[in-house]
């Protein structure tokens, strides 16, 4: 999409910046955990946005990805920015709208059965039988001493477990190609990967 002075570019002005400084946006089901986690990433040459559902609690696929749309509508989006749509394979059938993300030039970064098993990858290999999020909350719960709220993350619990969270995510994915994880396992490594790539 060509730039135009007509748009506002959505960068965080309080946060130092370059004028190359490339963005991130992310399209999440989830209100809190995903913006959360990601405001670790900051940067001045890359800067991360997540669009989380919010008091209408509309967090069917659809409406993330119509967020998305909206946004870029609405804002100036450069040729190096980056478009995701996260969202979670338990209680959707995926194939259409996925089918609709890549028409639209938006990239994938889904979990199964839930973000949380990204979290968990920072701790331990998640349990391979889940085919809900219940177990995969239960385990991570037990990874953090005994505590999880999806409104309060504490982000410092993740952070210096990233590089085991990126291996473990890796090694789950038998086939990065497909448009979702096909057993347990998480996509949001491969935003990760591009915002360390921005970085470096």
């Amino acid at each position: 999409m060509a730039l135009t002075s007509r748009k506002k570019r959505p960068l965080d002005r309080t946060v130092p910046h370059r004028r190359d400084t490339r963005l991130i946006i992310i399209a999440a089901e989830g209100r809190e955990t995903e913006k959360q986690y990601f405001a670790q990433f900051r940067d001045t040459r890359v800067q991360v946005k997540v669009l989380a559902t919010g008091e209408d609690n509309q967090s069917a696929p659809q409406h993330v990805i119509d967020r998305l749309t909206h946004f870029r509508e609405e804002f100036q989006i450069g040729e190096g920015d980056e478009l995701w749509l996260m969202v979670d394979v338990d209680r959707w059938s995926l194939a259409e709208i996925t089918r609709e993300a890549i028409q639209r030039g938006y990239q994938l970064a889904i979990s199964n059965p839930c973000f949380e098993v990204w979290l968990l990858c920072h701790f331990q290999d998640p349990p391979q039988a889940a085919s809900v999020c219940q177990p995969i909350e239960d385990a991570l719960r037990a990874a953090l001493g005994g505590s999880y709220n999806k409104s309060k993350l504490i982000v410092s619990q993740f952070v210096d477990k990233l590089e085991s969270a990126m291996q473990r995510a890796k090694k789950l994915d038998v086939k990065p190609e497909d448009r979702w994880p096909q057993n347990v396992g998480s996509h949001a490594y491969k935003v990760v990967h591009s915002i360390r790539g921005l970085v470096s």
